[in-house]
């Protein structure tokens, strides 16, 4: 009989998991000077932070119902905050020849300055297989 409890992912997704960030346009992981690869760790959507987030973004769309127009701008402002509060920690980041520390707001810099970083962390976040236990 298979143990559903075998199949729960929150558990990693609550510690994060690793993605090394690829090339844009070749697929191929990306290496800082050193020639250690460049990585995010980041909470799965199985997380706390995670199911947190989204319940931050409901509440304030629940309170704002009637008052004022959702608009496309909000949705991405929403997105952003979501996946910088579920961005754990990073190695090799630099941006504009500097290394960027791991921050909530260095986090949603990036992904909104490079939008093929974020995509991939999206996707990574999205992907369920990323958060399964060894």
């Amino acid at each position: 009989m298979l143990d559903l409890a075998s199949l729960d992912t929150a558990a990693v997704a609550n510690s994060g998991a690793v993605m090394t960030l690829l090339h844009p346009a070749t697929r191929q992981p990306l290496a800082g000077d050193d020639g250690n690869p460049i990585t995010i760790t980041l909470a799965g959507q199985d997380s706390e932070a995670w199911r947190k987030a989204q319940r931050a973004v409901s509440n304030r769309r629940l309170a704002a119902r009637g008052k004022s127009k959702l608009t496309a701008e909000d949705l991405e402002a929403e997105s952003l905050a979501m996946l910088a509060q579920c961005t754990l920690g990073w190695t090799g980041v630099a941006l504009d020849g500097k290394p960027l520390d791991c921050t909530q707001a260095n986090a949603r810099q990036l992904y909104e300055r490079l939008p093929w970083v974020r995509e991939q962390a999206d996707d990574f976040v999205a992907d369920r297989a990323n958060y399964m236990a060894a």
